[in-house]
């Protein structure tokens, strides 16, 4: 039992797990019915886009316009040729599971790095709602995590700054904006490797990598491209909230409750940067900050390590999504996979842990949300902090 809290075995468990994962989603593939939900609505939006129409406003699904950057749309336009315009549904949930397992070994990898033990790795091959999202419902968010966690493990091999992350961060925030969530730890990791210089090269990969994926719609329709794409006043619908079903419909929807979201969320991201942050490389926040503006001549800059690069990375995109103004159920993608390095750096009680996953867990699985389980998952959240 001892070899599962060290890295001894690490690769063993880890092909375990890999191997469980293949043939659970292939019995879930044969066994439990697909669920439509966002699918159909996909593949008319690109059927819109193949049709000829680079407009934004007028591109549209079933379930409501097309919402989500360009890269959405080369991606799925692909996979509608691959699926005969979508109708090949089993073929399609076979590339999703292809996706959920290479989502798997990126993750696999990015741990093997840091000191994480191998026993939480069980956490990972448990949950009912993630292997739903993946193969019952072919939902964006994986095809984004996907190049969300690629990215966080070119930082890691290249022990921070990396040109080739910012590009696979980009591809992942132009198949849907969460991935943005990581990008705030991923800057102070290339500032403090690298500085100023770093962050702004980095920019200016992600701004490069977006333009080019939305050159057709920027050329013809830029403004609408940009409104529609990247709509940060979105209004989300109550009905599917997962994370606050217990403060109402009229809180919910309230101009004064999103802004107190968007306070709160600053406020951890300032507490994170300055003060948490930095003490995991024995630095002040001022030293780095000093460092990235004027590095000194001749200075020997410690890199950072993988544990830092991973806390940092993760625990920014956790505090976004704490303060979301709406989690849905396919939303739950987009930290699953951090949930057990999550848990391993909040040092709870071993019991306490497993409480805390096992509530987060039941709270994605409760349909509809109800009060208790919306606030069952911001007290789990809660300690994870």
């Amino acid at each position: 039992m001892t070899a599962l809290f060290t890295h001894r075995f690490y690769s063993v468990v880890s092909a375990l797990v890999v191997a469980f994962e293949i043939l659970a989603s292939l019995l879930i593939i044969q066994k439990v019915p697909y669920t439509e939900i966002d699918w159909k609505a996909y593949m008319q939006e690109i059927q819109g886009v193949l049709d000829g129409e680079r407009n934004y406003m007028h591109l549209k699904g079933d379930t409501g316009p097309l919402v989500y950057p360009a890269g959405f749309v080369w991606i799925y336009q692909a996979l509608f040729h691959l699926t005969d315009g979508g109708s090949n549904i089993r073929l399609a949930q076979y590339v999703f599971m292809a996706i959920y397992i290479a989502t798997l070994v990126v993750v696999l990898a990015i741990f093997k790095a840091t000191r994480m033990p191998p026993a939480l790795l069980a956490l990972l091959v448990v949950s009912k709602r993630v292997h739903s999202i993946y193969v019952l419902r072919l939902f964006n968010d994986t095809v984004a995590m996907l190049f969300a966690y690629a990215a966080v493990y070119a930082m890691v091999s290249s022990k921070g700054v990396s040109r080739l992350s910012a590009a696979l961060f980009s591809l992942g925030v132009a198949v849907k904006m969460n991935v943005q969530l990581m990008l705030p730890g991923a800057a102070f990791i290339w500032w403090r490797q690298g500085g100023a210089v770093a962050v702004l090269t980095q920019v200016l990969i992600i701004a490069a990598t977006q333009a080019i994926l939305a050159a057709p719609f920027l050329a013809s329709h830029p403004k609408e491209y940009l409104l529609r794409a990247f709509d940060f006043g979105r209004q989300f619908d109550f009905t599917w909230t997962v994370n606050w079903r217990f403060v109402g419909r009229d809180v919910f929807l309230s101009q004064q409750w999103s802004a107190s979201l968007l306070a709160a969320h600053l406020a951890l991201l300032a507490i994170l940067g300055l003060a948490l942050w930095p003490r995991l490389s024995q630095n002040s926040a001022w030293s780095i900050i000093k460092r990235g503006i004027k590095p000194a001549r001749n200075a020997r800059t410690c890199g950072p390590s993988a544990d830092e690069i991973v806390a940092v990375v993760f625990t920014s995109n956790f505090v976004g999504i704490v303060c979301a103004r709406s989690l849905h159920y396919q939303f739950y993608s987009w930290y699953f996979h951090m949930l057990p390095y999550l848990l391993y750096i909040a040092q709870l009680h071993p019991a306490a842990s497993v409480a805390v996953w096992l509530a987060v867990e039941y709270a994605w699985n409760v349909y509809p949300s109800t009060a208790f389980s919306s606030l069952t998952l911001l007290a789990a959240h809660v300690l994870l902090l």
